[in-house]
């Protein structure tokens, strides 16, 4: 809370600092604040506009995630990330959760497709502020998980593979990711259900994912 207090009192003077808006943000959604941290980032996104825009980019991506925590209003997320993608195309984030939200829909070639062109934009330096992004191996994994569902299935094989291999992988995923290279080797015809997990701040968002073979 004296952060909070900090940054209100820095916000009285000076409502139009941009950063100091998108400070304002963080803090009250790190208090679960999400209504009002919605508030300051949009402002501070508006703000950067011209200024700023990775920040502005990082800044629309936090009002999209006030909204997915809430978890109701799903057309209104895909439209914010895909104006993330438009004003600010250069990098991944906005691609991997549009690439999980149509994976949530089981539509395959979208979210294959945004994987696919998030991987076009890795090895950025991480933005100032979490968006639930665990890493570039993540659209790695998306485009795994759907090239399986739309006949990519050697291809799948190699990417589960692949990930095996790398680095720097949270160990809840890096579990998904051994079932997977062993189911698939099993030739199982099973429908296996996994949690996949997104630990973004204080937030553990569970995902169901179903990998057939």
């Amino acid at each position: 809370m004296d952060k909070l207090k900090k940054y209100l009192n820095a916000y009285v003077n000076d409502p139009l600092d941009p950063y100091i808006n998108a400070q304002l943000g963080e803090e009250y959604e790190l208090i679960g604040q999400g209504a009002a941290a919605h508030s300051y980032f949009l402002r501070a996104a508006e703000l950067l506009h011209d200024k700023d825009p990775e920040m502005a980019y990082c800044c629309l991506l936090k009002t999209w995630k006030q909204l997915h925590n809430t978890t109701r209003r799903l057309e209104w997320e895909k439209g914010q990330l895909q104006t993330a993608v438009a004003y600010f195309p250069q990098r991944p984030e906005a691609y991997l959760h549009l690439s999980l939200h149509y994976s949530k829909k089981e539509e395959w070639k979208d979210s294959y497709m945004y994987a696919c062109l998030g991987l076009l934009h890795q090895n950025k330096t991480p933005l100032p502020y979490d968006i639930g992004y665990p890493g570039d191996y993540m659209l790695i994994f998306q485009k795994a998980f759907t090239s399986w569902y739309i006949g990519q299935r050697q291809e799948s094989k190699e990417l589960w593979t692949q990930l095996g291999n790398m680095k720097g992988i949270l160990p809840e995923h890096m579990e998904i990711i051994q079932y997977n290279i062993k189911t698939l080797g099993d030739n199982s015809p099973t429908l296996n259900k996994i949690n996949f997990k997104i630990i973004s701040g204080k937030n553990v968002i569970l995902e169901n994912y179903l990998t057939r073979t």
